[in-house]
């Protein structure tokens, strides 16, 4: 197989090409001559024909305006017609419109997941996605999990380019206990009529993202974060916002209780604003004191929370709960120009190879983490089939239901819409597992792990016998499983790794490393399309 040097500024280690390899190379490539930090040049606001110009703010009052789960989303998606939804040029304008009631007693923050989940923001590694941040003058932004999904040394990349701070005060080095340089714990605003302290908390776990991302990191609850920061918050700033990529719950693990339990356990806290669940939050959720907002994903939505000041005290004395939710479409606002210019140019990059059709679908394949899901069962086979022309002999295949992010359409399916399902350019790999260790893996399954998509097996599950005791039934290519044999599985880098709680896999041995996930499945679509959205239904309940 061919090879291509890594596709950082330095040398790195060597990976196999891929069509999104190759092009990412070439854009950062380009990139690397102008790397330095971009200043933020937020300017007055200016209005869309027909919008009109915004009132002031009290004098005793400002605002935060807010973000989070934009996944990449530098471009705006067709809403009809005539409107647009989202985008990074429109989402800009509508900050410097929204900023423009008080440009110095306004905040705006992300809270996590903006860099990566597209192909266009994968062509950089997320570098265009902070560019545009800085760009619109963000103040900080969280870090959410997959902004990780490149690993640290490309996160520090972009801290180091960002004109703004990326907060993560439960994060920190193994080796030294401290925050890694790309993570500041919080940071402290003085609006002239308050100083706001911003404590930042990412994901509270490793297993949602790639071992090899995480390596030396050790994640820490919130609530015993910020309980470490507030005292000292406290003595700085007359208002705390904790900027939180937890989930109002604590995401689909529930490990540490999320942004409600933050609330509850944590005297103190004035605001939350959060993300990862990628909710919107038209009505702040109370907990106590402390008011939690969200707003949505993708940039389709801006939040703005309006605080009203004790001049006395310069703590907290109201917070505005209506309108809290602001749409991002066409004629909201003027895009930003800076902003536009730089999506054009990565859009033509992207146009290059996203535009290129892979596919042909007979109607639509739904994203669904039902384990007889067609489209999972498609990336499977693709997996399966991909195992066995390399060579290592794969007697079965596994993909992750949670890597799944978009759906297939009726029609032409393009490279970029099958980067939007498979987002996370993770590496095909080969691992050897004894039927003992299957039987750990489909028991995690339909237990306290993430679902998986198989191929190249059938199951049958109890569903009313207790957890690690529901397989009535496993057949590997229609054999009963054999706990004493050693089985050749296709899976990825990232369950590999052990992600989604499947830790199995990390005791496999004879691991082989291959393509990108992206590439082997637009390979499988080329050679069989059309397809048609018909699930073989491998796994059954008794």
């Amino acid at each position: 197989m061919s090879t291509i040097a890594s596709t950082s500024c330095s040398t790195g280690r060597i990976s196999r090409r891929s069509a999104l390899a190759l092009l990412v190379a070439a854009v950062i490539a380009a990139a690397c001559t102008a790397s330095a930090p971009i200043a933020a040049t937020p300017s007055a606001g200016r209005t869309a024909p027909g919008v009109a110009a915004l009132a002031s703010l009290p004098p005793n009052a400002f605002q935060i305006l807010h973000t989070n789960d934009i996944h990449g989303h530098l471009d705006a998606t067709t809403a009809g017609r005539t409107v647009e939804q989202g985008g990074m040029a429109l989402l800009g304008g509508m900050i410097q419109l929204q900023r423009s009631r008080a440009p110095t007693r306004t905040l705006t923050l992300d809270a996590g997941d903006a860099l990566s989940g597209t192909l266009i923001a994968a062509m950089d590694h997320g570098a265009s996605m902070t560019k545009a941040m800085s760009l619109i003058g963000y103040d900080a932004q969280t870090i959410g999990n997959h902004d990780l999904d490149w690993g640290q040394q490309e996160l520090a990349k972009r801290a180091a380019e960002a004109s703004f701070p990326f907060l993560a005060a439960n994060v920190v080095e193994s080796a030294t206990g401290r925050p890694p340089a790309w993570a500041t714990p919080y940071i402290v605003k003085d609006l002239g009529i308050a100083r706001v302290g911003i404590i930042g908390l990412t994901y509270p776990s490793a297993s949602i993202i790639k071992a090899t991302s995480t390596k030396g990191l050790v994640f820490l609850p919130g609530i015993e974060s910020v309980r470490r920061y507030l005292p000292e918050v406290r003595r700085r700033a007359d208002v705390v916002v904790v900027l939180s990529h937890l989930g109002i719950e604590g995401g689909t693990s529930r490990i540490a209780g999320g942004d409600t339990a933050l609330a509850g356990a944590v005297p103190g806290i004035d605001l939350i604003i959060g993300g990862h669940d990628h909710i919107t939050l038209t009505t702040p959720r109370s907990v106590g004191p402390t008011m939690i907002f969200q707003a949505g994903a993708y940039g389709r939505e801006l939040g703005r929370v309006e605080v009203t000041v004790d001049p006395a005290t310069r703590h907290v004395a109201s917070v505005r709960t209506s309108n809290v939710i602001l749409a991002v479409t066409t004629g909201a606002a003027a895009p930003l120009a800076s902003v536009a210019a730089l999506v054009a140019q990565r859009r033509a990059d992207a146009d290059k190879y996203g535009k290129r059709v892979v596919g042909t679908a007979s109607a639509t394949f739904a994203a669904d983490r039902d384990m007889n899901n067609a489209l999972g069962e498609l990336v499977a086979d693709a997996l399966l089939d991909y195992g066995r022309r390399e060579g290592w002999r794969s007697d079965l295949a596994f993909y992750n239901a949670a890597g799944i992010r978009a759906s297939i359409p009726r029609g032409d399916v393009t490279y970029e819409r099958l980067a939007e399902v498979l987002p996370f350019q993770d590496t095909v790999v080969s691992v050897d597992l004894t039927g003992a260790q299957l039987r750990e893996v489909f028991e995690g399954m339909a237990g306290a792990a993430g679902r998986l998509f198989v191929s190249g097996a059938t199951l049958a599950y109890r569903s009313s016998a207790r957890v690690g005791d529901r397989v009535a039934r496993a057949t590997i290519a229609g054999q009963p499983l054999d706990p004493g044999r050693v089985y050749h599985v296709a899976t990825v880098d990232y369950l590999q790794g052990g992600g989604d709680g499947h830790t199995v896999f990390t005791q496999g041995s004879n691991v082989i490393y291959g393509d990108v996930d992206l590439d082997v499945v637009a390979a499988y679509l080329a050679a069989r399309s059309p397809i048609s959205p018909v699930s073989a239904g491998r796994v059954t309940t008794e």
